[in-house]
């Protein structure tokens, strides 16, 4: 395992930029339309599936 030590490179700085961006609208609202789809599976008001192999079968079968 590396340390942040043993990736400062030579200039003494990371290999990366380091930020503190902030989400943009797009992404908080697909944020709350997927907690608002988990809330649905969890309340029984849509159908949720707990592997890819499980909704491929589902999707076969309909």
């Amino acid at each position: 395992m590396k340390t942040l030590k043993s990736v400062i490179n030579v200039n003494d700085v990371l290999p990366f930029e380091v930020s503190n961006h902030k989400p943009n609208k797009e992404l908080l609202e697909a944020l709350e339309e997927g907690e608002k789809i988990t809330q649905e599976v969890r309340e029984g008001k849509r159908k949720g599936y707990n592997n890819v192999n499980e909704m491929i079968m589902a999707i076969l079968n309909d």
